[in-house]
């Protein structure tokens, strides 16, 4: 990739030091989430007629919460899914406060080189990009609810002169147009069921936006 991605890899031990000393050195980008899942229910049968009909459920951040309430025991409402360090770890948080680690519920499962239009300067961190890429990212309750989502990421970051601490003030926004497949249990959100199954097949589409700041060490992004 280009010297901005590059510095994602070789930044992150750097960045590790750093957080170890400052709470307040990452960047927390706001998840909002807008699928429709396709599952296939069967009707009725009728003699040698077989009737199934196709059920749409619509995932968005808010049933994500319940479903990541329900695994780990907690009352979700009125906080908010965030990503940091882009996909570093993933947190549900009430305003600032952290409310529970969900980090092991998701998967990155890889990316492609970008397309860009970018402005870098590696001596001062001030960065304007502009880029499309690949990304394939999973979800996984472990209740039966599964997401494997692929598409194309149309991301914007920007980067501030480095100051005289050696931080930088950067913004991001990633936009994920995505599809892919997995399952949805009986008691999902949209579903009325108990839960007691393993999931259904399911086919999802959307999108998946992230948008956030923060201020995090020259050249960590």
């Amino acid at each position: 990739m280009n010297a901005k991605t590059w510095f994602v890899f070789v930044g992150f031990c750097w960045l590790s030091l750093v957080l170890a000393h400052s709470g307040h050195s990452e960047l927390v980008q706001t998840i909002n989430i807008h699928l429709v899942a396709r599952v296939t229910t069967q009707v009725t049968t009728n003699g040698d007629t077989r009737v199934e009909r196709m059920k749409i459920v619509r995932i968005t951040t808010k049933e994500i919460l319940e479903m990541l309430g329900k695994a780990t025991t907690n009352d979700f409402k009125g906080t908010t899914l965030v990503c940091i360090n882009r996909g570093e770890a993933y947190q549900v948080r009430r305003g600032t406060n952290v409310v529970a680690d969900v980090s092991v519920f998701f998967t990155d499962e890889g990316f492609s080189p970008d397309v860009i239009d970018q402005n870098f300067d590696s001596r001062t961190g001030k960065d304007s990009y502009h880029g499309f890429w690949l990304r394939t990212i999973g979800f996984d309750d472990h209740r039966g609810n599964t997401l494997t989502l692929s598409g194309m990421i149309e991301e914007h970051y920007t980067a501030n002169i480095v100051d005289s601490d050696g931080m930088q003030a950067v913004s991001d926004l990633e936009s994920f147009n995505c599809s892919g497949n997995g399952t949805l249990s009986s008691g999902s959100p949209g579903q009325g069921g108990d839960g007691t199954d393993s999931g259904q097949f399911a086919l999802f589409s959307g999108t998946i936006l992230l948008n956030g700041k923060g201020v995090v060490p020259l050249n960590t992004f």
